[in-house]
């Protein structure tokens, strides 16, 4: 018994249906194309947004701590204004120990360096994510604010490393810790109050200029600082009113 096998032809495409192929692989290649491409292009805007938002935070914290710098800085140049002419002022009476020993004991010794909230900014510069800021202008902003804030830190350095630090070195030569056992910048007030007779360890003119000349200095450089912080308080505050709009924050 005889089989018979089917034949089936070989179909030949035409010129036309190549081009309808290729145009049917084109077209979904490049809708694949813009698809990833949305795709990506939604990511980054949306960590742009996400950047912003603790940007916005971050701002916000900065401000309140500078504040808090400003206000203490202030009153600690002020207080070392007044221990400098105290110390001019010759010869000194029961008073003016008091007073001496009170600001010497209540500032000289407090820290006012503010501590800057650099998460967001770090994260952008470091990671090289400042590249998904699309408007220039915020991105320029953004980075003159962290070059501000790292003067802003080097000024408190200056500050603490050239003068504080040398004029509490001064001061022990000067101030004798018996009559400060009882007192802590709390309640430091108890020193003007005391009818104790305070007395310098030295009563050295020379010493004793040195050290206001040291104290004047410093005051100068935090005077300075104060400055500084005031510019950067108002750059915080434009950025933080400008991200907000720009990116529709709360």
């Amino acid at each position: 018994m005889e089989v018979h096998h089917a034949h089936h032809p070989t179909h030949k495409k035409n010129w036309k249906e190549y081009i309808t192929e290729f145009l049917m692989l084109f077209f979904a290649v490049t809708l694949g194309f813009f698809a990833e491409n949305a795709r990506e292009v939604y990511i980054e805007s949306h960590r742009e947004k996400e950047y912003m938002h603790t940007m916005v935070q971050d701002l916000k914290e900065d401000t309140i701590r500078i504040n808090e710098s400003i206000d203490q800085s202030s009153i600690k140049a002020s207080a070392m204004d007044s221990l400098v002419r105290n110390i001019y002022a010759t010869p000194y009476t029961d008073s003016s120990l008091r007073v001496m020993y009170y600001l010497f004991r209540k500032y000289m010794a407090s820290g006012t360096s503010v501590s800057f909230s650099q998460r967001t900014i770090n994260q952008l510069i470091n990671s090289g994510n400042l590249r998904l800021i699309k408007n220039i202008s915020i991105s320029d902003s953004i980075v003159l604010y962290d070059i501000n804030t790292q003067k802003i830190l080097e000024q408190y350095t200056i500050y603490h490393d050239q003068y504080q630090q040398k004029a509490r070195e001064i001061s022990n030569r000067i101030f004798d810790s018996y009559y400060l056992l009882n007192y802590t910048r709390g309640n430091a007030n108890g020193l003007l109050k005391t009818n104790v007779k305070l007395k310098l360890m030295q009563n050295d003119e020379k010493l004793l200029k040195e050290y206001a000349n040291i104290v004047y200095g410093g005051k100068g450089i935090l005077n300075a600082y104060v400055t500084m912080l005031k510019k950067q308080k108002n750059r915080g505050i434009n950025m933080i009113e400008i991200l907000t709009k720009e990116y529709g924050l709360e």
